[in-house]
């Protein structure tokens, strides 16, 4: 394959992910702040899970998170099916992140949380989705065009990370945290 149709691909890439982002940030709305009130209020864990992809966006979001003082970690919801549940308690708060939001992985996660009282967050594109329905609160990610023959997930996922992003900076600002507090929590870090 000749090189300027490698970098065509490439740009169209970027471009598509551009795309989804301009349209995340259209899509900004007070559920956002019902959410970022309940994880800056939540008195225990913010626990981030979702399946393949969604559950290594949920990791770098709960990574973060945690460095900017709201206690958090992920589990993969096919792991909950095999004892993790028994991480998730009733303080908790537990955000589910899904494209489709009809993962299979994520309905006994989803019975469990309903079963428990426990609050749920859906992160989740399709507004007729079990995940979406099951929500107590959802922050909607508009569908967009995937890359790769519109099959793998690439713009997607980028408004993924990119809505944790804002909601941890969001947080961070929400409640004074700055580079002293920051510094705490990474002791080694050049910053």
């Amino acid at each position: 394959m000749k090189k300027n149709k490698l970098r065509k691909i490439a740009k169209n890439v970027i471009d598509l992910e551009i795309l989804a982002l301009r349209k995340l940030k259209n899509s900004i709305n007070n559920n956002f702040i019902k959410v970022l009130n309940l994880i800056v209020s939540c008195q225990s864990k913010i626990i981030f899970c979702g399946v393949g992809k969604s559950f290594i966006i949920a990791s770098k979001i709960s990574s973060t998170l945690s460095s900017v003082g709201s206690p958090s970690f992920a589990i993969s919801a096919s792991q909950c099916t095999h004892g993790d549940l028994g991480s998730i308690t009733k303080k908790d708060l537990l955000v589910l992140i899904s494209n489709s939001g009809e993962t299979e992985e994520l309905k006994p996660v989803i019975q469990y949380a309903k079963r428990n009282k426990i609050i749920l967050v859906g992160i989740v594109s399709k507004k007729n989705s079990i995940l979406y329905k099951s929500s107590d609160f959802t922050l909607n990610i508009p569908e967009v065009k995937e890359s790769g023959h519109g099959i793998v997930p690439t713009s997607s996922t980028t408004s993924q990370l990119a809505l944790g992003d804002a909601l941890a900076i969001s947080s961070m600002y929400y409640k004074n945290f700055g580079k002293l507090d920051f510094k705490k929590f990474h002791p080694s870090g050049n910053l």
